[in-house]
């Protein structure tokens, strides 16, 4: 286990966030995208997605279907929204196989042509359980493995990979999020037993079964583990656990990896990576932190109240009050 203080790998986040300077073109602070949204779930990505442009990425990008993108739109004009995911209750029930077929192929082709453009890709909010989304998604996925993509999954991003293991399996480049349910899942579907065993081991274990993927296990404390090292986030957050949180902590660390990743592109050896940690690693934790650090602000405000929503809205307050030397 890592011996770093939590005051230590706020200095190490600190270093990795881009400084802000009228040079900077558009894009240069991050560029994400979130796969998700369906007629029945929007709240979800727009918390991810805004949540992504409130912590300091230039661009965020939303791809559900067609039921849900006027809806996201509505919700904010700062967000780009792509009606490209099929929703089978806009099709007939016997619809043939080879005109199946075109509908997937013209969905994941609008997508891909998109998806190469991102630095970070979030996978899961609000996508639910429509078959025709998650074979799309599926492909998709396959392609971002193939093409070294970066992604954060979660909610049924999260239920999609654990019934498909070999999505993620043996790949680095991809931060999972389950809260306590999906940990519970995935564990059960690789056969780890989380009886008597402390949370540092439950994390490890299903991290080096997944040999890959960095794994967030939310919780009172955030375990971020790669199987091989842990670390924890142990900032306040709130009392109030309200939907949509989860949501806003996974648009925080997509941003934070695509933070990362252009640091890495300028600092390039990882030795030199801020107190030696794995930049996914280094990259979820300071997502964690700033998502608790607004949840505790908001909370302060709201009490029990508090939604979502004002947890976003603390999101500048919590930036400047850590990275205000930055700006």
């Amino acid at each position: 286990m890592a011996t770093h203080s939590q005051e230590d790998l706020g200095k190490f986040s600190l270093q990795v966030v881009p400084q802000l300077s009228s040079e900077l073109s558009k894009g240069a602070s991050g560029k994400v995208a979130t796969i998700g949204g369906c007629r029945e779930y929007t709240g979800a990505p727009y918390f991810a997605s805004m949540t992504c442009l409130r912590v300091g990425a230039d661009l965020s990008h939303v791809f559900c279907t067609s039921g849900a993108a006027t809806v996201i739109k509505s919700y904010s004009p700062e967000l780009i929204v792509h009606p490209y995911l099929p929703d089978s209750t806009d099709y007939d029930d016997e619809l043939p196989e080879d005109k199946k077929q075109k509908i997937f192929d013209k969905s994941l082709g609008a997508i891909k042509h998109w998806l190469e453009r991102f630095d970070t890709i979030i996978i899961g909010p609000g996508l639910g359980r429509d078959e025709m989304v998650h074979h799309v998604v599926i492909e998709a996925i396959k392609w971002m493995r193939e093409n070294n993509k970066h992604m954060v999954l979660d909610a049924d991003g999260l239920y999609i990979v654990t019934k498909n293991l070999d999505l993620v399996k043996g790949y680095k480049n991809c931060i999972l999020t389950p809260n306590k349910n999906e940990f519970a899942r995935l564990a059960k579907q690789l056969d780890v037993d989380l009886e008597d065993k402390s949370r540092q081991d439950q994390v490890e274990q299903i991290a080096k079964k997944l040999n890959g993927p960095l794994l967030v296990q939310k919780g009172a404390k955030d375990g971020i583990s790669d199987g091989n090292q842990t670390i924890y986030c142990e900032g306040n957050g709130s009392k109030r656990r309200a939907g949509g949180q989860g949501d806003v902590m996974t648009g925080a660390i997509a941003t934070h990896l695509a933070w990362i990743l252009t640091y890495q592109d300028r600092v390039q050896d990882p030795s030199k990576f801020p107190g030696g940690l794995p930049p996914l690693m280094l990259a979820a934790w300071g997502g964690c932190h700033i998502a608790r650090v607004a949840a505790e602000l908001s909370f302060a405000v709201h009490k029990r109240s508090m939604v979502a929503g004002d947890v976003i809205d603390k999101l500048g307050e919590a930036i400047d009050k850590l990275y205000g030397s930055k700006t």
